[in-house]
């Protein structure tokens, strides 16, 4: 073997720890060694944030605590069948029927908004609505002035009090909690989970959830089962049904969890690069100096040295990012940022007489 290519072998591996061989592989080594270690280096700490990606499900939001969302929605589902609601897929749009009738939007204000079911609960003795279930043939964007998103925030204020349906004024009423809602509309669907008697949002879809994956003819059809008894009392019932339903959102999402695995992990590894460029820079002006001994580096090779140094904190970022997934996205910037700074003050300093 070459003495070059021996002594670029060492550097290589010693330059995850020495500044020394970051330096020399930086300076003697191949311009491709150190877009190699850049590429590697930069994309390592992005893996965990793809994985957190790749795990996330439309179904995501009611795996917690569900505030007997899960009884409700398939208590919905046989309630609608039963009083001839149909909801078809029909070239990616939802069409609801009932009795063989195209819906219309009917809801109060004119806000384009059909209530089509509700399911109630009495806990302590004191009824509570637990879910409110709405139709509209709108998209959920819309030029229109009431559009989904509108829709949304209405029902985010639609309060309840303990003890009627009606409703009431937050600022008069202290007795006041808002309901869980799921919204069916042209394009998708979107729901939110409250708390028990409580203002307070637990969990809710994520936004984009469309009809595009779709594997049912008929909604409805599709989120209860026949594999056990109908029957509501049923856990094994309930919780079969309920498995169809987190089908459907889970199917809903691909569209979306796509879109955001690719924008998520491109965001952070332009930030990756912009961060590997930008610190061979800083260690240029850092080289500036007249009395340092390194001011004949151009830009060049402290961008390379910068690359070659990229691999540790590449390492030691996607292992934090796997142990704390909260850190995956700064992990890697604070040790990219304390690796420049050791290499620049033991290295890249000025010799003072």
């Amino acid at each position: 073997m070459k003495p070059e290519n021996k002594r670029n072998i060492r550097n290589l591996f010693a330059g995850l720890i020495s500044n020394e061989a970051a330096i020399d592989g930086a300076k003697n080594s191949p311009w491709w060694i150190a877009v190699i270690l850049f590429i590697v280096g930069t994309f390592l700490p992005i893996i965990p944030i793809m994985t957190t990606q790749s795990k996330t499900y439309g179904a995501s939001f009611v795996s917690g605590y569900k505030y007997d969302y899960d009884q409700a929605l398939v208590s919905c589902g046989v309630a609608l069948k039963a009083q001839k609601y149909e909801f078809k897929v029909e070239e990616k749009n939802l069409i609801g029927k009932v009795d063989g009738v195209t819906l219309e939007n009917t809801w109060f204000d004119d806000k384009d908004l059909t209530p089509i079911y509700s399911y109630d609960a009495t806990v302590n003795g004191v009824t509570h609505r637990v879910l409110n279930v709405y139709y509209s043939d709108r998209p959920y964007t819309s030029k229109a002035k009431n559009g989904i998103t509108d829709m949304i925030k209405a029902l985010d204020l639609n309060y309840l009090g303990f003890d009627s349906t009606d409703k009431y004024n937050a600022e008069v009423h202290s007795g006041y909690y808002i309901p869980s809602y799921l919204i069916l509309y042209k394009t998708g669907m979107y729901s939110k989970i409250f708390k028990f008697r409580s203002k307070a949002a637990a969990s809710a879809t994520y936004t984009g959830l469309n009809w595009n994956h779709t594997q049912f003819n008929e909604l409805l059809t599709y989120t209860t089962t026949t594999n056990v008894e109908e029957n509501l009392k049923d856990i094994n019932y309930v919780n079969a049904s309920f498995e169809n339903w987190k089908n459907v959102f889970n199917r809903s999402y691909l569209d979306q969890k796509l879109s955001n695995f690719w924008t998520t992990s491109g965001m952070y590894w332009g930030i990756c690069v912009g961060l590997g460029i930008f610190m061979g820079f800083m260690m240029w002006l850092l080289t500036r100096g007249k009395r340092n001994p390194n001011r004949g580096l151009n830009i060049w090779v402290t961008i390379k040295i910068s690359w070659w140094i990229d691999t540790a904190p590449g390492i030691l970022g996607m292992v934090l990012g796997f142990i704390w997934p909260a850190a995956a996205g700064i992990g890697y910037i604070a040790l990219m940022g304390l690796r420049t700074m050791w290499l620049s003050m033991r290295q890249l300093n000025p010799v003072v007489e």
